[in-house]
């Protein structure tokens, strides 16, 4: 062999943990590529949104407005690269949902490689790395941060968050200023994406002061969390521009609203080790405590018969495992019934893998014994079958909303969707039974008197169309649809001036809905003010709208 073929082959076997991970996550989540848009966040976020995305300037505007492009006091989610990485998507493929599911492959399987990198770095042995990565890969728990498109967000989250740790080690041994700049650039990008990402701050100071124990800590090491400053200044003023219209919640409410959700903790750990009972959109109401308790129960036992435990490590595991999970039951809205979507878990489910690794009886695991690698196969196996038909239920809208209403029938949301997937389908009067639903759960829940608006005047009852309309107006002031609605009922019954104020109105709240333009556009030109006429038509066709033949004459005249 010669030295060329040597070199060659240590490159193929260096990297073999990588290409099986590739193929198998690929191979996994093929289908998903062929799923329609669920309805959920996916048709606001894109399908709502093509004006903004489709224009790859705005790049840079994304860090300045909140992720739904809410311009009122309900912003309060900021997530400037999902946004920008919905953007390269739509340059690829515009609005069709099949580059967005390709990129959430391709951000799972580059998360389950990095993964394998930081098992590797925490000094586990690699065969022990590479089946927890595959493990990663595969949990049905984590099904949704890949099959359904808004789920990036948390991996998108893991793609930064892990090199940025893996950095910050190769930091601590090297000492090299480029590892440095790295992991702070990663950790920048990690918190642009959510703002969990301020999590790796505690993490890593733990790991550094009760872990890291080569040399006599020194100034030089806690450099990483001098220059955070810098990128957590950055974040935190743009995040200020960006919702600036939105109410704080104070230290008291965020830790109130932690307390409250913290019996999820529980289902969520049942879901990891015995991912039997998975929804799309699951409450605790409708969650069984069971596999938790079984879960806790056995983590108990593994933790009283395990030999030799390094607490440190151990303690390392489950800090990032609730450092990561606890933020994400802060809700800005308390009076709302509180989901725990299971792509939550992307990030903190790393820190039951390591604390799974300190366990004695999986350090010694030996997968070249033949009874071992059978049961860890038919793990993956089983994981692999359950992922593939959870899966189907993020396919499209029907089948997702479906799914949240067999396994969360207490939640009033679950409802309000499928009545309006039923209602866009043409299916009314069942349309109408969900809504009602809805409101016997909750009389206050958003939308659902202005989808039940739509059922009357759809069914000609306009009168009772109106009077729905202004129940959501009461509960929900700062919905754009529901004035553009009842503008166009106001318009129906010819009382124009109402419909003009209306749309107004949807203007007023949001600058890019298209329909108000094109709506307004209409009345101007009812009223020959060809002026106006043109001014919104010309906004709603930039705007990408399908303008009416007298509308395009106009626009063909200016």
């Amino acid at each position: 062999m010669t030295e060329n073929q040597d070199t060659q082959n240590n490159y193929l076997k260096n990297f073999k943990p990588f290409f099986w991970i590739m193929g198998i996550g690929f191979l996994l989540y093929l289908p998903t590529l062929f799923f329609n848009f669920t309805y959920l966040d996916d048709n606001n976020l894109i399908l709502n949104n093509q004006y903004f995305l489709s224009n790859i300037a705005n790049i840079f505007p994304s860090f300045l407005t909140d992720v739904f492009h809410l311009f009122n006091s309900s912003a309060f989610y900021y997530r400037p690269l999902l946004t920008i990485s919905f953007i390269f998507d739509y340059q690829i493929n515009g609005a069709s949902p099949f580059m967005y599911h390709f990129t959430d492959i391709v951000l799972h399987v580059a998360s389950a490689c990095f993964l394998f990198v930081l098992l590797n770095k925490l000094n586990y042995k690699k065969a022990l790395s590479f089946l927890f990565s595959i493990i990663f890969l595969v949990h049905p728990v984590l099904t949704q941060a890949i099959a359904w498109i808004p789920g990036r967000n948390d991996s998108l989250l893991a793609f930064f968050a892990i090199p940025s740790f893996i950095f910050f080690l190769n930091y601590l041994k090297e000492k090299k200023v480029g590892s440095l700049i790295y992991s702070l650039l990663f950790f920048g990008l990690a918190l642009f994406t959510k703002e969990s990402a301020i999590c790796l701050i505690p993490v890593m100071l733990f790991y550094l002061i009760f872990i890291y124990k080569k040399e006599k800590l020194s100034l030089q090491k806690f450099y990483f969390f001098f220059w955070s400053l810098i990128p957590l200044a950055l974040w935190a003023i743009l995040r200020h521009f960006a919702l600036s219209g939105s109410p704080l919640l104070s230290p008291v409410g965020m830790v109130e609203s932690i307390f409250f959700n913290s019996p999820a903790v529980i289902q969520l750990m049942g879901k990891i080790f015995f991912p039997f009972n998975l929804s799309v959109l699951p409450i605790i109401q409708d969650t069984t405590f069971i596999y938790g308790i079984i879960s806790i129960i056995l983590l108990a036992i593994m933790f009283f018969f395990a030999k030799n435990k390094r607490w440190n490590f151990i303690l390392f595991g489950f800090l990032w495992f609730f450092a990561f999970l606890l933020p994400s039951f802060i809700r800005p809205n308390t009076a709302l019934v509180a989901d725990f979507i299971e792509h939550r878990l992307y990030v903190p489910i790393i820190g039951i893998f390591i604390i799974l690794l300190e366990m004695d009886f999986i350090q010694k695991i030996d997968l070249k014994k033949k009874t071992t690698l059978f049961i860890a196969g038919s793990i993956i196996i089983l994981f692999s079958v359950i992922t593939i038909i959870h899966s189907q239920n993020f396919a499209n809208r029907l089948a997702f909303w479906n799914n949240a209403v067999q396994n969360s029938p207490h939640y009033p949301l679950a409802h309000r969707n499928l009545g309006a997937m039923e209602y866009l389908d043409g299916n009314i009067d069942t349309a109408e039974k969900e809504f009602k639903i809805a409101l016997e759960l909750n009389p206050t829940e958003q939308m659902a008197h202005n989808n039940l608006g739509l059922v009357y005047a759809k069914k000609g009852q306009l009168q009772d169309a109106e009077n729905e309309y202004k129940k959501e107006i009461e509960v929900n002031p700062y919905y754009d649809d529901v004035y553009f609605n009842l503008g166009l009922l106001y318009w129906n019954e010819k009382k124009y001036e109402d419909a003009k104020t209306n749309w107004e109105k949807t203007l007023s709240l949001n600058p890019n809905y298209v329909d108000a333009y094109s709506a307004l556009a209409t009345y101007y030109y009812s009223q020959k003010d060809i002026k106006n006429a043109t001014l919104y038509a010309g906004a709603a066709y930039q705007r990408g709208a399908t303008l009416a033949p007298p509308l395009l004459q106009l626009l063909r005249n200016y």
